[in-house]
């Protein structure tokens, strides 16, 4: 049952895509023009984003009728990410102004995190140490649901590259959680999340015929950041395995971040200096700075995060060891730095 709805999703993802990719240049709406700091040369159809977001609720609505699972978790989705849809959607027709945007992702990550960790008997312990550390874990935890929402944005840059990252971590997750309790229905929530990014992928692929859109990766980073703390909720998955999965573009985000921030660039304005902007420039293939980012993953990533979950007394030193590489790397090839044009 489970292959047949992931297929489904698939199929509604990828028809939803191409609709929306025809949709939008017959009215001329949601096209992202390409400007000096862009990947592409010609307009592209944007927002496509929501052909995963709707495949995939439709994906757990269909879960729902053929599984029993627990609807509220189904509820408790759409009450979080319809105000970074919203508001993402209004981004990508006509730019929002980004306090407004922070603030709806400050209002969406205080949610998730109220629901899976502030509403929890734990957090009311009367022991004023216990309150303390609890209240730094839940400042920590907003700040990291908001840090993923803005960095999956961040490292949408080159054609099909969050979208098959978010299919590598949705598909590890889920097999990782499988392996820690094939009882929990997080495996299936995870596994449809890959499916959705799957079908879209097909029309996402390099040359990219349409983009994800503002509305497709800040979503995606919300929908990670859910998971992350459902599944820490319930044990299933460490929040140390989460990171190691997401390595690659916690480190390229995370570090260009702070380099153009020691360096006193203005850090809200587009730039190519993400790690994968460089590597693909260099190349001059997208599909080159993919290729790595599968092998990587694969050889890397998924063995570490494997690791993590097994050995769970070392995941700590598990995700130093993950990141470490990744550092040196993007320390070389001088990620966040303005390249040489010559």
């Amino acid at each position: 049952m489970l292959l047949t709805l992931l297929l489904i999703t698939i199929l509604i993802s990828f028809a939803f895509t191409l609709f929306l990719e025809k949709l939008f240049l017959k009215y001329s709406i949601f096209i992202d023009k390409p400007n000096v700091r862009s990947s592409h040369k010609k307009p592209v159809p944007t927002s496509g984003g929501l052909a995963i977001l709707f495949s995939y609720l439709i994906f757990i609505y269909l879960l729902s009728i053929f599984v029993t699972i627990d609807s509220d978790i189904f509820l408790i989705l759409i009450i979080v990410i319809s105000p970074i849809i919203t508001i993402c959607l209004i981004d990508d027709f006509k730019k929002v102004n980004i306090l407004l945007r922070l603030f709806t992702q400050f209002f969406t990550a205080s949610l998730i995190i109220y629901y899976f960790q502030v509403n929890n008997d734990m957090f009311f312990d009367t022991d004023s140490y216990t309150r303390q550390s609890a209240l730094l874990i839940i400042i920590l935890s907003v700040i990291l649901s908001m840090w993923l929402m803005n960095l999956y944005n961040f490292m949408d840059g080159i054609d099909g590259y969050a979208s098959l990252e978010c299919i590598f971590i949705s598909l590890a997750a889920s097999l990782l959680a499988y392996n820690n309790n094939p009882n929990s229905f997080t495996y299936m929530y995870l596994a449809g999340l890959g499916a959705a990014n799957l079908g879209f992928l097909i029309r996402n692929w390099y040359p990219a015929k349409i983009f994800m859109g503002d509305t497709g990766s800040v979503s995606l980073g919300c929908i990670i950041a859910f998971y992350i703390f459902f599944s820490a909720s319930e044990s299933i998955l460490s929040i140390y395995t989460w990171l190691i999965l997401l390595s690659i573009f916690i480190a390229d985000a995370s570090y260009t971040l702070l380099v153009r921030i020691v360096t006193k660039r203005n850090i809200a304005h587009p730039h190519l200096t993400h790690a994968f902007h460089i590597i693909t420039i260099k190349k001059n293939s997208h599909l080159f700075t993919i290729k790595w980012m599968i092998i990587i993953n694969m050889v890397w990533v998924f063995p570490l995060a494997l690791l993590s979950n097994t050995y769970m007394s070392y995941h700590i030193v598990i995700t130093i060891v993950a990141y470490l590489p990744l550092l040196f790397y993007l320390i070389k090839i001088g990620a966040g730095l303005e390249q040489n044009k010559n």
